[in-house]
C-alpha cells in the first residue's frame, strides 16, 4: 500500500491521487505520528549517504549539511518577514508555521509504503520530491551539440522573469522500492500544483532542475522521460552539474 503526502510550512496532509493503489481504504486525511518531517529528514539522510558511498565517494560529502531538519525549515519557510526563525530548536512543528503563498514557498511530496495484509503496520517512507521556488531561471553554457534547440521559450521567459520558476532541490528513492513509479507519482502532483499556481497567476508554469549526469544517470532518464529538456552546464555548478526544465 501506498500513501502520498504534501509537506508545506502550513500543515502535512494525505493527498488522494486516485491512483491504482488508492483502491485500498484510506484514512482520509489523518497523518500517522511518524510522518514528520524529522523522519523524512532521517530518511534522506540515510539515502544520500548509501547513494555516495555506492559512488566510491564514501564519507567525502557530508550529507548531514543538506539533510537536516533547520536547512529543510529554512527552505519550507524562507521568505516570511516579520517572523523570528532560530535554529536552536531543530524539531520545527511545520504544522504551526504561519500562511504565504504556497507557490513562492518550499513544497515536500513523499510516499510511504506499508506491505500489503499490514494495514495495522506503521508507514514508512519510500521515495520524496523537494521543491522549492527560485526567483529565477539558471544561466548556462549552451552545449556545442544542442546550441539554442534548448532555449526558454520568449513567453515562458517573461514569466519566469516576473513569477519566478519552481525549482527541485532535492528528490531520491529507497533502491527497495525503485521502478515502482513512486517519484513520476510524487512529480506528477507537484506539476498539478504548479500548474494550479499559474492558473491563479501566482507562478509561471516552469519547472527547473539540476542533475549530474555522470553521477545520477537514473535522474537523466527519469527526466527526459517526464518532458524534460535540457542538459547544459550551470555557470558556477559544482562539477558537471546540468540544467534541465520544463514549461507546464
Amino acid at each position: 500500500m501506498v500513501e502520498l503526502y504534501r509537506f508545506t510550512h502550513k500543515a502535512i496532509s494525505l493527498i488522494n491521487d486516485n491512483s491504482a493503489d488508492s483502491n485500498a481504504s484510506s484514512p482520509g486525511n489523518n497523518v500517522p505520528a511518524e510522518i514528520n518531517l524529522p523522519n523524512l529528514t532521517m530518511f534522506s539522510t540515510i539515502l544520500f549517504m548509501t547513494e555516495f558511498r555506492q559512488m566510491g565517494m564514501g564519507d567525502s560529502v557530508d550529507v548531514s549539511k543538506t539533510c537536516n531538519m533547520s536547512e529543510w525549515h529554512r527552505r519550507l519557510y524562507e521568505g516570511v518577514v516579520g517572523t523570528p526563525q532560530s535554529d536552536s530548536n531543530p524539531y520545527v512543528n511545520v504544522l504551526t508555521l504561519p500562511p504565504k503563498p504556497v507557490s513562492e514557498s518550499g513544497v515536500i511530496y513523499a510516499t510511504t509504503t506499508r506491505l500489503a495484509g499490514q494495514d495495522g503496520g506503521k508507514e514508512a517512507f519510500s521515495s520524496f520530491l523537494f521543491a522549492i521556488h527560485k526567483p529565477s531561471f539558471a544561466k548556462t553554457i549552451p552545449t556545442a551539440i544542442n546550441g539554442d534547440a534548448h532555449r526558454l521559450p520568449l513567453e515562458a521567459e517573461a514569466l519566469v522573469a516576473a513569477k519566478g520558476a519552481t525549482h527541485i532541490w532535492l528528490c531520491g528513492s529507497d533502491p527497495e522500492h525503485r521502478r515502482h513509479r513512486l517519484m513520476s507519482r510524487c512529480l506528477a502532483q507537484l506539476e498539478q500544483d504548479v500548474l494550479e499556481w499559474k492558473a491563479n497567476g501566482q507562478g509561471s508554469g516552469v519547472l527547473t532542475v539540476h542533475t549530474i549526469p555522470k553521477a545520477f544517470p537514473g535522474m537523466v532518464h527519469f527526466l527526459t522521460k517526464n518532458g524534460f529538456v535540457g542538459g547544459d552546464k550551470v555557470i558556477g555548478g559544482d562539477g558537471d552539474k546540468v540544467l534541465y526544465w520544463k514549461v507546464l
